[in-house]
């Protein structure tokens, strides 16, 4: 999408994640979307397409991060999701000693070390400082000597030490697959695998926690994800309009995207017809106010630059680099984590 913008070739009508809203508006290639649309969504994802009291997206669905784990593995052996490191580290000796992978993981694919890492910078990092990215562009933090950061990054050490032997050469098809043959107690993914479970998991019971952060009060991620946004030049604008307002009033197209993709509504009114098996927990942390949006990391730190650090963190999983060296490359690469200058 980048590439078009340079270019001057802004398509009409455009399909990205509600993190890329923020990052597009400013390029001002956006046209604002209508009040007869953003008054169907949800507050809290129309927060995340807002720039400038504007919004700029029509967010359409929403996906949850944490980590998922078998319910029937941890009722028979007396485990309670941990909310500490502390009590996550006894629950994964626990599984240890009876035998059982704690996490499953794949490693192959960079993306998938992208999340995880910044999952952990949610809630360990950004929640407390909501413009370190800024600070970070600006010199003012840094990622060399940052307990904090170098805390996140090892936690992703800590799950592969204890996955599966081959979790470096796993796709997440492999991954999901053995998951849900009950191969593995715990995984650190997204609500996006619950598809693959309800699909292939039979009666088999999850549910879903945070995991765990330094302070002990970790809350589950919310992505406010599929999102359509028009171009600020279009000369169909009041077309597309149109097209907007359709997609968000057809009920049964929602439904059907909300299904195939177990995914959350973010349009008023529309609750999805599915039934998935981590649902009841996800409600729960929404009753009590334990979620965060991830978009809060996201607009920090742009895909682009997570996805490039997930690969030197590669590297070092792999034993190939220092942990020195992933952060020391986060740092001369700070003026590529915003797609504009700030």
């Amino acid at each position: 999408m980048q590439g078009h913008f340079a270019a001057g070739d802004v398509p009409d009508l455009m399909i990205g994640k509600a993190q890329d809203v923020q990052t597009y508006a400013k390029t001002g290639n956006l046209g604002v979307i209508p009040k007869q649309c953003i008054q169907q969504i949800e507050d809290y994802a129309l927060q995340v397409v807002t720039v400038d009291g504007k919004a700029y997206g029509v967010p359409y669905n929403a996906w949850y991060q944490g980590v998922i784990y078998n319910k029937e593995i941890f009722s028979r052996l007396d485990l309670e999701p941990p909310k500490t490191e502390g009590e996550l580290q006894e629950v994964i000796q626990c599984l240890k000693e009876h035998n059982i992978v704690p996490f499953a993981a794949h490693f192959q694919e960079s993306w998938k070390v992208a999340n995880m890492t910044m999952q952990y910078m949610v809630n360990d990092v950004f929640c407390n400082e909501p413009d370190w990215g800024t600070q970070f562009r600006e010199g003012k933090r840094h990622f060399s000597g940052n307990a904090q950061m170098i805390h996140c990054f090892s936690n992703n050490r800590r799950i592969l030490e204890n996955s599966w032997e081959d979790a470096m050469q796993l796709e997440q098809i492999q991954s999901d697959s053995r998951f849900i043959q009950g191969e593995a107690a715990m995984y650190l993914t997204g609500s996006w695998s619950m598809q693959f479970a309800s699909q292939y998991g039979g009666d088999m019971d999850f549910g879903i926690f945070p995991y765990p952060s330094q302070s002990g009060e970790a809350k589950l991620l919310r992505e406010t994800n599929m999102t359509f946004m028009k171009s600020a030049d279009s000369p169909y604008g009041e077309w597309i309009d149109k097209i907007l307002y359709a997609l968000l009033n057809d009920s049964r197209l929602v439904q059907e995207i909300l299904g195939f993709t177990q995914s959350s509504s973010v349009i008023k009114g529309i609750a999805p017809v599915y039934a998935s098996k981590i649902q009841g927990d996800i409600d729960w942390y929404e009753e009590n106010g334990k979620v965060l949006d991830v978009s809060g990391g996201n607009s920090q730190l742009t895909w682009d630059f997570q996805d490039s650090l997930a690969l030197v963190q590669l590297d070092w999983l792999k034993k190939e680099k220092s942990l020195e060296e992933v952060l020391e490359y986060a740092d001369q690469h700070r003026e590529f984590s915003s797609y504009l200058s700030e």
